[in-house]
């Protein structure tokens, strides 16, 4: 069974050999830039650069995908945002926020040429360059910042949990918005090709929003973009989700992704079989501070509570131990003996 196929097949839940193991959240490592002699912030704006680091994972850890880009802030830069380029072990982050104020400001139409702006074509162009590097039987897995993060990123996110309270019309208003550039961003990652979206939206948490917000607010969003897009999807909200597992089951999307504060049993029950659990090997803890052995553990554990696909919980710390994210691997295929 190739990579391809047995992702596919394991997002589907359907039958695999072996489970796949891959990471659907950012994958640049300080070691993975020293082999590939590729770093940040160069390889955020240089399409070729980014497909050279992107491969590294794939090749020197042995996770069955290759996955691009590395932050959560190139479609808001196109939308407006002005952005901290980071440092070699330093991600992007947003400086600005061009909404930010007392009163809703009326928002300007999404570009025209949005798929043109700034990093956006470095990043379709490295999907390309990695297609024709990897063949057809190896996963290409994108990712872009979900809905919730940009409306509250162009908003600022203090500004819009308080206006979940206090003006509710205008939230959806951006959440419409934001939900509409992201699909333009992603369809054009899975035309580039691009086999799996990964939606990656940490303010739809539990800790940020109250859960009645997201099942009134979110919820209806997802639906529509599980609609819309071109190709499976995988979705990222991090912290503990456990209070909205019942609604991340009607979202339409192939699988969720959840980090080590959600129990993956209780994850995979509530879900009973209408969508996958992807995970859920801490990346703040055990790939990053933990041994190999911890890793291995923890790996293993994931396993035996039913993961349909091993992956880190989230992204990768700049700084994690290439010989901890090799023992997932390990983990996976003694899992089989």
């Amino acid at each position: 069974m190739t990579p391809k196929k047995r992702l596919r097949n394991a997002i589907y839940g359907k039958e695999v050999d072996i489970i796949p193991v891959v990471s659907v959240t950012q994958t640049g490592t300080k070691d993975l830039m020293d082999l590939a002699g590729v770093y940040w912030p160069d390889a955020h704006k240089d399409a070729q650069l980014m497909a050279d680091l992107s491969y590294e994972p794939y090749k020197t850890i042995g996770f069955e995908a290759v996955r691009v880009p590395y932050c959560l802030t190139i479609l808001l830069e196109s939308l407006g945002c002005d952005i901290m380029e980071g440092e070699k072990t330093r991600q992007p982050s947003i400086a600005s926020h061009p909404y930010n104020s007392r009163q809703p400001l009326p928002l300007k139409p999404i570009p025209d040429d949005l798929l043109e702006l700034n990093r956006i074509p470095v990043v379709l162009e490295a999907i390309k360059e990695l297609r024709s590097r990897v063949g057809d039987d190896v996963p290409i897995i994108s990712g872009a910042e979900g809905p919730v993060t940009v409306a509250s990123d162009l908003l600022e996110v203090t500004t819009f949990m308080k206006w979940t309270i206090k003006k509710r019309e205008s939230v959806r208003e951006y959440l419409d918005y934001a939900a509409e550039a992201v699909i333009r961003y992603a369809n054009a990652m899975f035309d580039a090709g691009a086999d799996l979206f990964s939606l990656l939206d940490p303010v739809a948490s539990p800790e940020l929003m109250n859960p009645r917000d997201f099942n009134d607010l979110v919820l209806p969003l997802y639906q529509r973009m599980a609609d819309e897009l071109k190709g499976d999807v995988v979705l990222h909200i991090c912290g503990d989700v456990e209070f909205i597992l019942p609604y991340l089951k009607e979202t339409g999307f192939a699988a969720v992704s959840i980090e080590e504060k959600t129990d993956l049993k209780k994850a995979k029950e509530i879900f009973d079989g209408d969508i996958r659990v992807v995970g859920n090997v801490s990346t703040s803890t055990t790939l990053f501070n933990g041994t190999p052995k911890e890793v291995y553990d923890e790996a293993r554990a994931a396993l035996d509570n039913g993961t349909d696909v091993l992956a880190p919980g989230c992204g990768l710390a700049p700084m994690t131990p290439l010989e901890n994210c090799k023992a997932m691997i390990r983990a996976r295929n003694e899992f089989y003996i």
